[in-house]
């Protein structure tokens, strides 16, 4: 089930958010009593609702904005009761000051604004023992190190338990706690409506996140990352996976200490990890052998042949070489024989290069670090030049990559005023993202390799390598509409 939080100032708000709520294919709503101006009246709420109703009072340790008095809050939350509310929320460690009254379910819950404390899997047990029909666990989960000791009470839970992990990482847990059988997951009603920072909306679980399709038996493919790039991939995954009519869904994972983010990734049987390329660098520590294409190139793509085997695959080349392809195409041009510029040498434009090679694209190199692009000239022919020689050397195709890390990422590492109509422009500094690079290319009339393109021909690949299915890109692309800021 997915509950929507609704938390106003007013009853007329509040009532026209439970009947919108309802509307949009809530199942439970949770009415918060604590931010109302005036006393709210739960018999009234109650007479109104479509869809069943658990009621909350929050005090402002627990990220509430109740002004009363602790006893005025605990005979309010008496007197939703005694309305027949379907659930009521109460704190641990007050639950024993209201006693079980008619068929409302008690909510035991604990919220922890700053951490995931050590103890917690003991505060779970004190939990279990105050009456529940369900456990809520609500604290802050920045990392994998933060989210494990929940992660473990979610795969041993013998009570029905909600964790809501705060912040945009805690959706792991909401993702997880599906699979393993939470009671419900909590979301906003739509985008400023949320109730801490990054709450999910029941749109994004529903439309990129595929919640309702998840169950027990769901193999889960992990997506690493925050960034935007991160949700369109899984949102595309994930729509690959309905159009094959696969089982498969996506996990979001957050990187932190690699040991124990190898250690949930096989606690929770991924099928493999598709990396972001902020963590690719460091997940190499986690691969076991690499694949001919992953060597000396960035490591996209974790797949685990054999238990507690993985290995290392790279599938954004072929799939720049593709969208480059397909813009080329657009013109009446192909990349064979076209002259592209590699500006910027790292693992990306490496395995970028080694695909425009395969397919026939004249390569030119422009690198601060010499000895570097004088050995991708022996390996794959072309021609080696000075940096600042870019904008003075013709090229058809420029493909632009950061090669120090530290630069500010707010500038390009070539400067766009060269770029003329008719060039095309594939940029790797921020991949899943408009940049000032992209954004000045398509002023001058240059064409952009699409972000939407890019990550609908790995994601094909990506599916490919998992479960030798083929999906088409152009059904792919509509996944990550309103996602990816794009012009």
């Amino acid at each position: 089930m997915i509950c929507i939080t609704i938390a106003q100032e007013s009853r007329r708000l509040a009532l026209a958010d439970m009947l919108n709520a309802a509307s949009m294919g809530a199942d439970l709503l949770e009415v918060r009593l604590d931010t109302f101006e005036h006393d709210p009246d739960p018999k009234e709420l109650l007479s109104a609702r479509r869809k069943p109703v658990i009621f909350s009072c929050r005090r402002r340790s627990d990220g509430g904005a109740w002004k009363g008095t602790e006893q005025a809050r605990i005979v309010l939350l008496k007197t939703a009761i005694v309305a027949q509310a379907d659930y009521c929320e109460l704190e641990w460690d007050i639950a024993d000051q209201v006693r079980r009254f008619g068929s409302c379910q008690r909510v035991i819950a604990y919220t922890n604004l700053e951490e995931a404390p050590p103890d917690i899997a003991d505060i779970y047990e004190e939990a279990k023992k105050k009456d529940p029909d369900v456990i809520k666990l609500t604290c802050r989960a920045r990392t994998p190190e933060e989210a494990w000791p929940l992660v473990k009470i979610l795969a041993k839970s013998t009570v029905p338990t909600v964790v809501v992990g705060l912040g945009r990482p805690g959706l792991m847990l909401t993702i997880l706690g599906r699979k393993i059988g939470a009671p419900f997951a909590v979301a906003a009603l739509e985008r400023g409506m949320e109730v801490y920072p990054g709450q999910p909306t029941i749109s994004e679980l529903e439309r990129i996140y595929h919640y309702r399709q998840i169950h027990r038996q769901t193999p889960f493919l992990g997506v690493t990352g925050l960034g935007s790039w991160s949700t369109a991939m899984i949102a595309t995954l994930n729509h690959a996976f309905e159009l094959l009519q696969l089982p498969n869904r996506c996990l979001p994972l957050q990187v932190g200490n690699v040991r124990l983010f190898r250690k949930i990734i096989e606690a929770v049987k991924l099928v493999g990890v598709v990396v972001d390329a902020e963590h690719q660098q460091a997940l190499r520590e986690v691969v076991t052998e690499f694949d001919s294409a992953a060597t000396d190139r960035s490591v996209d793509l974790l797949v685990q042949p054999e238990a507690k085997r993985w290995q290392g695959a790279h599938t954004l080349g072929p799939a720049a070489a593709a969208a480059l392809q397909a813009h080329l195409h657009k013109g009446g041009r192909s990349l064979q024989g076209a002259i592209v510029m590699i500006a910027g040498i790292t693992p990306l434009s490496r395995g970028v290069a080694h695909e425009l090679s395969a397919g026939g694209a004249r390569l030119i190199f422009a690198s601060h670090d010499r000895q570097e692009a004088a050995r991708m000239c022996q390996q794959l022919g072309g021609r080696l030049i000075q940096p600042e020689a870019i904008y003075t050397t013709l090229h058809d195709v420029v493909v632009v990559s950061r090669e120090d890390p530290d630069a500010p990422s707010d500038r390009p590492p070539v400067q766009p005023n060269y770029l003329r109509g008719g060039m095309v422009v594939l940029d790797l500094t921020q991949p899943g993202s408009e940049t000032e690079f992209t954004r000045e290319a398509r002023w001058r009339g240059a064409q952009v390799v699409s972000c939407r393109r890019l990550i609908a021909e790995q994601a094909r690949r990506i599916v490919h390598r998992l479960t030798s299915r083929d999906v088409d890109v152009q059904e792919l692309m509509s996944a990550s509409e309103g996602i990816l800021e794009e012009e």
